[in-house]
């Protein structure tokens, strides 16, 4: 009767399989047949803006998570030091990183830097679908969401740079020291190598594949 009953349980998950299988099929035919309308260019360009300021909401909660991490790892007489560290160092990045290195990373200039549109300043005109783009920011002419949200995505990524630095040399440096470094990080060192790759660079032009922005 035992072994009856084993069997007999045996067939539940091959079943519980071949039902998954049959939905999923059934739904990528019907999905197949009936092919959505695209959106109008005004309702896309919205769509794309709130999945890029999304994203870039989940980075920055990045830079807590680093934070949180960092801590755990440091003596407790030393958390507020850390954390307070962690917090600044967030603004130093988007001072600099607003006034110089997103020009730096993505301004219109040679194959080693930019030096177009310094404190965001540079005419930016995102075009929408079919339309041509017109600005000094060619490298994200490739959507056409507004410069904020682009501006916002890309600091948060700036953050998380530095603030990963903050863990490597945790109990080891001062806040003075860390903080210059974090600021020539996000004015020179990040959105230089970021315009090689992202900008328009040498390594772009040279076919260069960033894998998920694993090199940046």
């Amino acid at each position: 009767m035992r072994q009856f009953h084993r069997r007999r349980l045996g067939w539940r998950p091959i079943l519980l399989l071949a039902a998954t299988i049959w939905l999923v099929w059934n739904g990528a035919v019907i999905a197949a047949d009936s092919a959505p309308e695209p959106l109008p260019a005004s309702l896309q360009v919205t769509v794309d803006t709130m999945w890029v300021l999304l994203c870039a909401a989940l980075v920055f909660f990045m830079n807590a998570g680093f934070a949180m991490l960092e801590t755990g790892f440091c003596q407790s007489k030393n958390a507020v030091n850390v954390l307070t560290k962690n917090l600044i160092v967030f603004g130093v990045v988007s001072l600099c990183f607003w006034a110089v290195g997103f020009a730096i990373m993505f301004g219109d200039g040679n194959a080693v830097v930019g030096y177009s549109g310094f404190f965001l300043r540079g005419l930016d005109l995102s075009p929408l679908t079919g339309e041509r783009y017109s600005g000094v920011f060619s490298s994200l002419a490739w959507a056409g969401i507004p410069l904020d949200a682009k501006f916002f995505f890309q600091l948060v990524f700036a953050g998380a740079a530095a603030t990963i630095v903050s863990g490597a040399v945790a109990e080891r440096i001062s806040f003075f020291a860390f903080f210059t470094f974090s600021a020539i990080l996000s004015l020179v060192i990040y959105p230089m190598v970021g315009h090689w790759i992202w900008g328009g660079g040498f390594l772009q032009t040279l076919g260069f594949q960033d894998f998920a922005g694993a090199t940046v």
